[in-house]
């Protein structure tokens, strides 16, 4: 598959909070004198997982703000900017009543805050979840997933090895960690052992099970063993909850290399189905259907994975692919020349754009210098760089026509030594000759016409 295939990290991180949050109430002993502060059923004090007391006033925005981020977070839920910011003041009021040091709402403010797709605010609120709990779980595993989004790699590990010491019950630390260590081939062990210690803490924790299957998916390569297990685990994890988008998506991962097609483009389907912004879906599903030739589906994935991730090269290329295939020449163009918008580095937009201009515009030679023009700017970004360079050879193959001593070429037999193919830049060169040769001989037949004297006898008789 492409390149643009890939996973994607899902964290539980709203419900973790909730479960810790809980955890402290239901573990703490001792009455309190404090009528401001909350106690539960049997009596006893709220706390939160510092240990700190939870005022009544807290706890009653916490528990409306739980419920209102349980409502949009559901199936039949949204986030929209009422949502967000409603849920957002609530956890704030929850934050402001326990002093601005309530750990749990502030961390769920950044929770709010990433499922409304503010990364950055995000963020911020995990670094102050922290400087006021330097050992939370999943404030620390938050800070850790943006720096591994970043590709910085180093510091995300850092933060998730960080977090298990500081919390052997951290499953989502364990998970990401193995993330990291499963692109390793030294530690697939070792991120297998980690996801293995993720449900032996919680048995039904989905994200483990995903990275499970995409463990096995990327040990399989030749062997049917390893492709069988990672279908096992998604059955298991689809036994568990069977409206998980990620399992899906990555069960159709397992199918593509089963070479089940059909059943891939459906797990793919389903997964944005039950997640209406899942971009890794949608590119996945984009870009097998466009692999034969499915454009109308294909421009549809690939318009809402650019409606996600309007700054994705990938997904506006795709896009542009799709548009060619619908024979949308100008929307394609256009789209083109915004992912060399997006980054001008990268050589596809220059490809892409050679190609149509070469294979799909009219065929005259002011627009095959211009393909000409694109194929140079490409080659000139693709460089030596390894995964360009079958593109690279397609473009500039130069091939020797070959020398006939009769003049003649035998039945079936190619005009170019070794039956070389020439790349699109000879082809085009080629091209051009044979027109302005044909316009030359155009141009000489004329003037031989003109040239000619009106025959006798043509005229009417006196």
């Amino acid at each position: 598959m492409s390149s643009v295939i890939r996973t994607r990290w899902i964290q539980r991180l709203g419900l973790l909070a909730t479960f810790a949050l809980a955890a402290g109430w239901a573990g703490c002993g001792g009455g309190s004198g404090d009528d401001n502060v909350a106690t539960g059923e049997g009596g006893n004090v709220i706390r939160t997982a510092g240990g700190a007391a939870v005022s009544e006033e807290a706890h009653n925005h916490w528990t409306e703000a739980i419920a209102m981020f349980r409502t949009n977070d559901g199936a039949e839920g949204t986030w929209n900017p009422q949502t967000c910011q409603a849920t957002l003041g609530k956890f704030e009021q929850a934050n402001s009543a326990q002093g601005g040091n309530f750990t749990e709402a502030i961390y769920m403010m950044g929770v709010v805050s990433g499922r409304c797709g503010d990364d950055e605010t995000a963020l911020g609120h995990y670094r102050r979840a922290l400087e006021t709990n330097e050992n939370y779980c999943g404030a620390r595993v938050g800070v850790g997933i943006a720096d591994m989004r970043a590709g910085r790699t180093g510091p995300a590990r850092q933060h998730f090895e960080r977090a298990i010491r500081d919390d052997n019950q951290c499953t989502s630390a364990y998970v990401n960690l193995a993330i990291i260590q499963r692109s390793n081939e030294g530690e697939v062990r070792e991120a297998l052992n980690n996801l293995r210690r993720a449900l032996a803490i919680e048995s039904d924790y989905l994200p483990a099970f995903n990275q499970m299957a995409l463990l096995y998916l990327g040990q399989a390569e030749d062997n049917q063993q390893m492709l069988d297990l990672a279908e096992v685990v998604c059955r298991q994890a689809q036994i568990i909850n069977g409206n998980y988008a990620p399992i899906y998506n990555t069960w159709g991962l397992i199918n593509v290399r089963q070479g089940n097609i059909i059943a891939a483009l459906a797990k793919f389907e389903r997964a944005f189905n039950l997640d209406a912004d899942f971009f890794e879906a949608y590119m996945n599903f984009g870009q097998l259907t466009i692999s034969f030739r499915g454009y109308q589906d294909a421009a549809r994935a690939f318009t809402r994975a650019r409606e996600l991730q309007p700054q994705s090269y990938d997904a506006v290329i795709g896009l542009g692919a799709a548009q060619r295939g619908l024979n949308q020449l100008d929307e394609a163009e256009a789209t083109y020349r915004a992912a060399m918008e997006i980054d001008g580095q990268r050589p596809e937009a220059y490809f892409n754009l050679g190609l149509l201009y070469q294979d799909f515009k009219g065929g005259n030679v002011p627009d095959l210098r211009q393909a000409q023009q694109f194929y140079e700017q490409f080659t000139q970004r693709a460089g030596n760089t390894p995964r360009y360079s079958e593109t690279v050879e397609n473009v500039t193959r130069q091939c020797r026509r070959r020398q006939q001593r009769s003049g003649r070429r035998r039945e079936g037999q190619s005009e170019w030594v070794g039956d070389c193919r020439p790349g699109r830049v000879q082809q085009i060169v080629e091209s051009i000759r044979v027109q302005e040769e044909l316009q030359e001989m155009q141009r000489q037949m004329q003037q031989q016409q003109g040239a000619t004297p009106p025959a006798e006898g043509g005229g009417e008789g006196g």
